[in-house]
């Protein structure tokens, strides 16, 4: 059976179950099954925040309770949490999903998942990938006293932990705890192999930062609460999108129509795969682009680039910055700050950064070449207090709260 007419299969078979749910179930009630069809895709409705808002944590439920194995919620600071359903047979399609990492889990892999256990669906979507490639696990989960920072890295090296898995900024904070503690993040973990993040915003030069930190290779995942992971790194460092279980459009700011391949557009998002709460066309709010895939690793699936969420898009004059472009132009400065944040203003940005080497710094001059970079106005200030990053409470017994790298104006 050829690629097209399996993906139309599925299709139909997506309808069939969004059928079940009682979003979809008025939301689609106009259309008829036989005119189903991926040509008509552009035709069919977009599910949108509001609407899974308006629907309820049991709107887009999509299967009996008896068959619900997991509920996961995000872990949004601010309207409704996302929410999403999985049976058995979605847990094991997900753990699929991250397989196609380009890390590679094998049976004689130990991983240490630092994702929040906590609601939250990347830990348990790593455990499942884990398992299903022999792994071992070790459960270290962040924002808990259990597991604070220095008891997390005495568990890497006691135990010979080979892959470690988390939220970007978590690798960045065991890094500063290590060396806090005097030890070599880079240098006295020879078990360490490989690096897998997800859950964060991560650019290219956010990654390259953390290998330097690690000594290893980091591979990137992109998905959500509601849809599971929707794209992985390969060894090459191309995100390809998970083709068999998800349709990825980017789409115009309106949701009218697609941008051209390549260019920067809102991702809409169709669940082929998921049985607890499918979706159909979900325009989440991500900034992504797409384009055909030349990668080396000989992978045919659309590669994927991830650039923030609208909410963090600024637009100061005639520049429009995404937080991937923020996100560029601190990690190319040397050296990397440790913490930092940007507060948008009226006429342009102002950046607070914090580093262990800001001696290295001068204000003025990081200023000049972030504005230079961002081409909007820039004022910098370095911080010598805790402000940004509480080093004493990295080496006691407290947890970590989600950060917040850019705060619009008003």
């Amino acid at each position: 059976m050829n690629n097209h007419r399996e993906r139309e299969g599925q299709f139909k078979d997506l309808f069939a179950r969004l059928a079940h749910s009682p979003l979809y179930k008025a939301k689609l009630s106009g259309y008829e099954p036989e005119h189903i069809s991926l040509d008509r895709m552009e035709t069919m409705p977009l599910t949108t925040k509001e609407d899974l808002r308006k629907a309820g944590t049991f709107g887009h439920l999509a299967v009996e309770m008896k068959k619900v194995a997991q509920y996961f919620e995000s872990t949004g600071t601010t309207g409704e949490p996302s929410a999403s359903w999985f049976t058995q047979e979605d847990l094991r399609v997900g753990g699929k999903q991250l397989e196609e990492c380009g890390v590679r889990l094998a049976a004689d892999d130990l991983v240490l998942i630092r994702f929040p256990y906590a609601m939250a669906l990347p830990a348990f979507l790593m455990q499942q990938a884990a398992w299903q490639s022999g792994a071992g696990v070790v459960p270290a989960s962040g924002r808990t006293v259990v597991t604070p920072y220095p008891r997390v890295l005495d568990l890497m090296k006691r135990l010979r932990v080979t892959v470690i898995a988390g939220l970007p900024r978590e690798m960045e904070l065991l890094a500063e705890t290590a060396r806090l503690l005097g030890t070599a993040s880079n240098n006295d973990f020879p078990a360490l192999r490989a690096i897998c993040v997800a859950g964060e915003l991560m650019s290219d030069k956010r990654r390259s930062h953390i290998e330097r930190l690690w000594g290893v290779p980091v591979f990137n995942m992109y998905g959500s609460t509601e849809t599971a992971n929707i794209a992985a790194m390969c060894e090459f460092g191309s995100m390809h999108i998970v083709e068999r279980d998800f349709i990825v459009e980017a789409l115009n700011e309106d949701g009218s129509g697609p941008v051209a391949q390549g260019e920067r557009g809102f991702a809409a998002i169709t669940t082929l795969s998921h049985q607890g709460s499918p979706l159909l066309r979900y325009f989440n709010e991500d900034i992504i682009a797409i384009e055909p895939s030349d990668c080396s690793c000989g992978r045919k699936a659309g590669k994927l680039q991830h650039y923030g969420r609208h909410k963090d898009r600024i637009r100061i004059g005639r520049a429009v910055l995404d937080a991937y472009d923020i996100q560029e132009a601190v990690y190319a400065l040397s050296p990397v700050p440790d913490a930092w944040k940007v507060l948008e203003q009226e006429n342009g940005l102002r950046f607070l950064l914090d580093s262990h080497n800001s001696g290295n710094w001068s204000a003025a001059d990081i200023g000049s070449v972030l504005s230079d970079t961002l081409q909007v106005p820039v004022t910098v200030e370095i911080m010598d207090n805790a402000m940004l990053l509480d080093r004493v409470g990295l080496v006691n017994n407290v947890p970590s709260t989600k950060p917040i790298y850019i705060q619009k104006k008003g």
